[in-house]
This record gives structure tokens, C-alpha cells and sequence, in this order.
């Protein structure tokens, strides 16, 4: 009974420091918490000046109205996580700066200019400050003043990093004793031309927050100031050390503290966390008052668990005897389970001699013996040339076939050594018959060497890349296109094309692979110069799928093939300007004979219709139809040559359907149908290029009006979405073939029949209208159904607001 008593108090003391430990990991948590609060205010902080540097970004000259209204959108004056107030200083070269004069920096007082200029320039001045009436004493502070300020300023201009600066003896009297400067520097984005050239960036000043020390600190968790106390302050030896601390709630023996150190905007903060003793109070040490109550209980009632003992010894004899029974179930199962194995297995002791063999064992070896029984008998016999030396593991050996075949028979061994429970040696071995295995692997590598030559003979090369383990294997045929040589010891021989590869083409051969890797596109169709002989540029087509992705969808294995196109290229150039030579040959001739035509026209309407003025309608009606197939070959050569440009602009909606719909009028009577347009109750300014989309708009009127069924309508509508506006073109007529289409949209595409046929076009309008609303950064596509109505639609960017203005 002593012995279960000491054990008592022994779980008392264990119990105890269990209590004390599990105090602590709260404690750490919520230590762990208000570190993590904290960083994330400081990241909050970071993101603010984040979005005024996009202010300054997306406009020219910023006005107070628009720091106004990016203030009200923060709440600045009722959120605690957020800074108690930003504004922007712009840098000011030494010798445009006007002492005592604000203002004079700007030609108009209301606007922060960003204008670019150097990084020497070395005076700071606050321009903005928001909210304004209760920073007043901002505007117009020189950062240059403080040479503290000073310094920080000039590491965040010229490191790009998002710096905290205090320490301003000289400003307390104008922004007080806790107030800290978090400086973000802005820059002139960079000017994109083609091909990739980017430019200098430019410094235009920065963008900075009002931090007040106390509020930092205040409020990280929900358990703050109820369960754990915070005082903070900074070391000394930073920028800001003489800023004063911020005080916890009074501790005065506080049960569980910690102090912890971090960095954060290249100032360090020191925190000094301590328990309240309403934490204090919730810990668990009364459970050890309760553990030894319940030692003692238990302590009590050991006499009647020992008596409870002695009976169940009993009912552990009957368990062991069942549990002896079951072991031998166990045993004949597993011999069952090697006597059916399909795999061969067999044993020998130290002498080679066989002790054991399964049914499939004796399937494998009987056909090689004379012998009706293998027991005993050596197995070097049996398989004169199986290494019964050889270190344990699989190996392959070849057997001559003892039934006059050619072709010998090839096993899969494993050998493993063991000992018996009285040290004997034993060697176990596995066995199987891979002889078909082997012809088939043998008959694969001949397919694959069959494939290869036609593939070289197409000169097509292949590459498989394992985007895991950073290695590619490469045909010989891609080598050759490519005009690399092997290397030796070379994992990855793909990656040498990018070495070789046109500076031009590096950065869109890259694009288009991690598309088609992160599982944005289906597969990197891409077009690149390599460096070959001669040091001539080869123009390489290059085709890869995904074969294997990884859960999250990002591939692993790619496969490919790669063609030179250089040749093919050159025809294709040489088709483009042989068309835009001949149109443009033609352009110059048809457009004398219109003139001449509409001269004869006019003269001849003064005086009375001639059996002659028919002639000079049917002309000038195929001239017009020439002039404009002229126009459409020379947009598909600007298309194919990618010189087809957009002008963006801002355009009325309205404007545009008015437009559209009065040059198709005389055209919809031809076909003896009339066009509905639905306009808009309001004016909707558009993001587009009017000309073009208008192009684009008589194209699908004219197609809807040509094929719509005589004396119905041609309705013109427009949907408002979130974003973009919605036109659609709708008629009345035979829908479009199912086998049409996914070929709708390619340059030269008609349906095959006869009505369509009749009704004449050269099929370029859509490939043209396409290629013009992608550019103009809308989509195009169309609805069609038997019996129903086909509409053909498009969209176009709503005007931004903040564009507009």
C-alpha cells in the first residue's frame, strides 16, 4: 500500500508541473497571436501606401479631391489598423526649390505632379497630408531638415524598400513626441516598347504614413489587456530610440512573461508581455488537489482489484490457449498463402540444397529436371548458371530452353539470406518467368526505333521533359533541327536551346511554357529563332502538351516535337507580299474607274434614263464590291504581318449604332429587309477605336441582312454588363451548319451551300471582326439554333469613370 500511496503524491508533483507547462503554451500562444496581429497592422500599413502609390501612378497630376476620396475610402479617422494619416512628398530638385513657398513647386496648388527626376535630388517636401485639419503642422515639412529623417529617406529612394523613420527632436513641437514615418518612394513606371527595351526608372517622391506609437501597439488580440499585458519600446542604437515606450497595464509580479525582439521596416521593436492576473487565475492548479484525492481513492481500492486479478487468471489461461490455436491458423494460412503464390518461391540451406518449394516453383523448375521431386536436390543443378555467391538482391537469368525452342527462357531472381532461430543459414529465392516481358519490352524499343525514323524522315524532333526532377530527353532529330551536339554527363539537354535562343523570342517562348505549365492553357504552341551554322537565325516551331500534373494541377510531364519552319516561313512572307503587292496594284487603277464611273453616273441622271445608266450601276455596284474585297485581303496582310492596329478612345454608343445602322440602310433594301436598332435611355461612353468597330458592325449587318429571310427585321441591341457593353445582331433566318461552326471565324471560311454560295462575300468579314475586338479587348461569338434566331454579338469596355474624368 506504501508503494501506490508514494505513487500518489508522485502523480501530484507530475500533475502539477503538467498544469504549470500547459499555462505556458497558453501563454506562448497568446504571445504568439499578438505577434502575428502586429505584423500584419505593420503589413496593413505597407498596403495603404501600396494604393497611393497606385494613385500616383494611374494619374498625371493627383488633386487634393482625389486624396480626399482615397482617404474617405480607408476611414481613416474611425479604423485603428489603419495610419492616423498619409499624404505624399514630392522631391524637389535644390535649384527649382522656392524657399518659404509650398506651393511653388507645382504650377497649380491642388496637384502633385510626377514629374521624373534624379536620384541626387535630396529635398523632400509634403505636399499632401490627409486627414488635413488635424495635420496641419505637415504640410510643408522638409525631410531634408532632420538628418536622421534625411538619411532613411535617402535609403528607401534608392533601395525601393518601405522604411520606418522617428527620431525628430527638432519636429516634436509639429508632430508631437509618438508619431512615426513610414516612407514608401514612388517611381515613374516603365515604358514597355517592342522589342523589350525598358527604361531608366525615375524617382518622383514618396508616399508616407502618420503612425502614432500607442495605437500600434493597442488592440492586437481580444485577450489584450484581460489576459496579457504588452509594453513595448525600441532599442537603443536605431533611428528611433529616444521614442517613448508604450506602457502595459499594471503587473506587478505577473506569473508568466516573455520578451521578444523583431525587425519590421528596417527599425528593431522590443516587446515585453506579461500575464494579468485574470489569466493567472483561470489556470488549472487545482487539479493536483484532485489528482491526489483520487490516488488515495484509488489506493483504497487496490485490495479489490487484486482480488478481481486472481479470477481473471483464469479466463487468461482459456485466452492463451485460444490465442495458441490462432497462431496456428495463422501459420497453415501463411503456407497456404505460399503454396498458391503465382510467384515462385524456393529455399536452400548453406549446401545449395532445396528444403522448400511452392506449386508455382514447381511449375518454373520441374520442366528443367528429370526429377519427379525437388526436395534435395542442388539447386546449381537445376541452374548452373545462377551466381549462388552474389550479394542478396534481383537479378536476370538466362536459361536454356529444354523444349528445342530458339528462344531461351529469362527469370527474374531475388535472393535473400536469413538465419533460423538456432543461427543456421538459409537462402530464400523469388522467381519468375519474364521471357514474354522481355520480347515485349524487346519488341517496344524496335517500334520506337521505327517511329524514329520516320520521324526523322518528316524531320520532326521529339522531347520529354520531367518538370520534377529537372531532366529532358531529346530525339536525334531534334538535335539536328536545333544544331546541338551531345554533351557529356548533360540531364536536361532541352534547356540548351535557351542559351542559343533570339533575346527577341526568349521572353514569349517562356510565357507561352508556364501557361501551359500552371495549367492556364492547354498546350505551348510557340514560334522562336535559335542560332545555327553559319551563325544564321533557323525559325523553330515547337508544340508541347502535359502528359501528368500534380494535384494541385501543376505539370510535371511534358512531351513535344519541335520543326524547323525556316523555309516555310520564307514562302509564307513571300505569299504576304505578293498579295499586298497585287492589292495594292489594284487598289490604285479601281479606284480611276470608280471615279470615271461615278462622273458618267452623275452626268447621265441629268438627263433621261439611257438603256446605258444600267451598265454603269452593275460597274460602279462591282467596283464597289472589288474596293472592298481589296480593302479585307489588305487588312488579312496587316493581320498576318501584325501590323493591324486600334486607336482607343472614348466614343459615344449611341453615336456608333447611328452611324452603323445608316450605312447599312441602303444595303438592307437591297435584300428587302429593314434594321431595328435598340439604343440606350442614357449616354454610355466606350472604350474602342469608332472607325473599326464600326467595320466590324457593318460587317455582321451586312452578313445578317444577306441571309435573313426577305421582309423581316434586322435587330440591332445592346446589353449593359458590370464592365463591358454587350452588342448583339440578331436575324431571322437559316441557322449555321453544325459542321460550320468551329471554323466560322478563320479568314476564307463560307458554308457549304448553295444559298450561301449565291449570296457571294469572301468570307474574310468575321476572321477580320475577330482579330479587331480582341484587339480593342472584347470577345466575339455567336448563337444559332434550328428554327431559331441566330445572333452574332460582341463586347466592348465600359469607359472607366476615373478615365473619363
Amino acid at each position: 500500500m506504501g508503494f501506490f500511496l508514494g505513487l500518489s503524491f508522485f502523480s501530484f508533483s507530475l500533475v502539477h508541473k503538467i498544469a504549470q507547462s500547459r499555462s505556458q503554451e497558453a501563454f506562448q500562444v497568446m504571445v504568439e497571436q499578438s505577434l502575428t496581429s502586429l505584423d500584419r497592422r505593420f503589413e496593413g500599413y505597407s498596403r495603404v501606401l501600396d494604393g497611393l502609390n497606385g494613385l500616383v501612378m494611374a494619374s498625371d497630376n493627383v488633386t487634393g479631391l482625389e486624396m480626399s476620396n482615397f482617404t474617405k475610402a480607408l476611414n481613416t479617422n474611425d479604423n485603428l489598423f489603419v495610419p492616423d494619416a498619409i499624404g505624399l512628398a514630392s522631391a524637389v530638385p535644390e535649384e527649382n526649390s522656392v524657399r518659404g513657398n509650398l506651393f511653388a513647386l507645382t504650377d497649380n496648388p491642388s496637384q502633385f505632379k510626377t514629374s521624373p527626376t534624379t536620384l541626387q535630388v535630396d529635398r523632400f517636401i509634403v505636399q499632401y497630408i490627409e486627414p488635413l485639419a488635424s495635420h496641419q503642422m505637415f504640410l510643408g515639412l522638409d525631410l531634408a531638415n532632420n538628418p536622421d529623417l534625411l538619411a532613411i529617406a535617402r535609403k528607401a529612394r534608392d533601395t525601393g524598400q518601405t522604411l520606418l523613420a522617428g527620431n525628430f527632436p527638432n519636429l516634436v513641437p509639429k508632430i508631437g513626441d509618438s508619431r512615426l514615418l513610414l516612407l514608401k518612394p514612388i517611381y515613374k513606371p516603365l515604358q514597355i516598347t517592342y522589342p523589350l527595351n525598358p527604361q531608366k526608372r525615375d524617382f518622383i517622391g514618396f508616399a508616407f504614413a502618420v503612425l502614432n506609437v500607442e495605437n500600434i501597439f493597442t488592440d492586437l488580440t481580444t485577450t489584450q489587456r484581460e489576459m496579457i499585458g504588452i509594453q513595448a519600446e525600441f532599442n537603443t542604437g536605431t533611428a528611433i530610440y529616444n521614442t517613448k515606450t508604450i506602457p502595459a497595464t499594471g503587473i506587478d509580479a505577473p506569473e508568466y512573461s516573455s520578451r521578444q525582439s523583431f525587425e519590421k521596416f528596417g527599425q528593431v521593436f522590443s516587446m515585453s508581455l506579461r500575464s494579468t492576473p485574470k489569466f493567472d487565475a483561470l489556470q488549472p492548479f487545482r487539479v493536483r488537489w484532485i489528482v491526489l484525492t483520487l490516488g488515495l481513492l484509488i489506493t483504497a481500492l487496490i485490495s479489490t482489484v487484486l482480488r478481481v486479478l486472481i479470477k481473471k487468471n483464469q479466463t487468461i489461461a482459456v485466452t492463451v490457449a485460444q490465442k495458441t490455436r490462432d497462431l496456428e491458423t495463422q501459420d497453415k494460412e501463411k503456407r497456404s498463402i505460399l503454396e498458391n503464390a503465382m510467384l515462385a518461391i524456393l529455399s536452400v540451406n548453406k549446401s545449395w540444397e532445396i528444403l522448400h518449394v511452392n506449386e508455382a516453383a514447381l511449375k518454373l523448375l520441374l520442366p528443367l529436371t528429370s526429377e519427379m521431386c525437388l526436395l534435395k536436390i542442388p539447386l546449381n543443378e537445376l541452374l548452373p548458371d545462377l551466381d549462388l555467391q552474389s550479394v542478396d538482391g534481383w537479378s536476370k537469368l538466362q536459361v536454356s530452353s529444354t523444349t528445342g525452342k530458339a528462344e531461351p527462357l529469362i527469370f527474374e531472381v531475388e535472393k535473400k539470406t536469413w538465419f533460423t532461430a538456432e543461427g543456421e543459414e538459409r537462402i530464400t529465392f523469388l522467381m519468375r518467368d519474364i521471357t514474354t516481358i522481355e520480347r515485349h519490352a524487346k519488341e517496344i524499343v524496335e517500334a520506337e526505333h521505327r517511329w524514329s525514323l520516320a520521324l526523322m524522315s518528316v524531320q520532326i524532333g521529339v522531347f520529354d521533359i520531367d518538370l520534377k526532377h529537372g531532366t529532358s530527353v531529346v530525339s536525334d532529330t531534334w538535335r539536328k533541327n536545333m544544331g546541338s551536339e551531345p554533351l557529356a554527363k548533360c540531364k536536361n539537354p532541352y534547356q540548351e536551346q535557351m542559351v542559343r535562343m533570339h533575346s527577341d523570342d526568349l521572353a514569349f517562348f517562356k510565357k507561352a511554357e508556364m501557361d501551359c505549365i500552371e495549367g492556364r492553357t492547354d498546350r505551348a504552341e510557340v514560334r522562336f529563332r535559335v542560332k545555327g551554322g553559319n551563325d544564321e537565325w533557323l525559325w523553330i516551331k515547337s508544340d508541347a502538351v502535359v502528359v501528368e500534373r500534380a494535384p494541385d494541377g501543376t505539370a510535371i510531364r511534358m512531351l513535344g516535337i519541335q520543326m524547323d519552319v525556316t523555309e516555310t516561313l520564307k514562302l509564307e512572307r513571300m505569299k504576304r507580299d505578293f498579295i499586298a503587292t497585287v492589292s495594292h496594284e489594284l487598289r490604285t487603277p479601281l479606284t480611276s474607274i470608280k471615279g470615271a464611273l461615278g462622273l458618267l453616273q452623275a452626268q447621265s441622271q441629268a438627263g433621261k434614263p439611257k438603256g446605258s445608266d444600267r451598265l454603269i450601276e452593275i460597274a460602279l455596284s462591282n467596283s464597289d464590291r472589288l474596293a472592298s474585297l481589296i480593302n479585307d485581303i489588305l487588312d488579312m496582310e496587316k493581320m498576318n504581318s501584325g501590323n493591324l492596329n486600334v486607336e482607343v478612345n472614348s466614343f459615344d454608343l449611341n453615336e456608333i449604332l447611328n452611324d452603323a445602322s445608316q450605312q447599312i440602310e441602303t444595303y438592307a433594301s437591297q435584300w428587302n429587309v429593314r434594321v431595328e436598332v435598340q439604343r440606350l435611355e442614357v449616354e454610355q461612353m466606350i472604350s474602342t477605336d469608332k472607325k473599326r468597330v464600326i467595320q466590324v458592325l457593318t460587317n455582321l449587318l451586312s452578313n445578317a441582312c444577306k441571309f435573313a429571310h426577305s421582309e423581316t427585321t434586322v435587330r440591332l441591341t445592346v446589353e449593359a454588363l458590370p464592365t463591358h457593353i454587350k452588342i448583339s445582331v440578331i436575324n431571322s433566318g437559316p441557322s449555321i451548319p453544325e459542321e460550320f461552326r468551329n471554323k466560322i471565324f478563320q479568314p476564307f471560311s463560307q458554308a457549304d451551300s448553295s444559298d450561301a454560295r449565291q449570296r457571294g462575300g469572301t468570307g474574310l468579314g468575321l476572321s477580320i471582326s475577330r482579330t479587331l475586338i480582341d484587339l480593342m479587348g472584347g470577345t466575339i461569338g455567336f448563337e444559332s439554333e434550328p428554327d431559331q434566331e441566330t445572333v452574332f454579338w460582341f463586347t466592348c469596355p465600359l469607359m472607366d469613370a476615373s478615365e473619363a474624368v
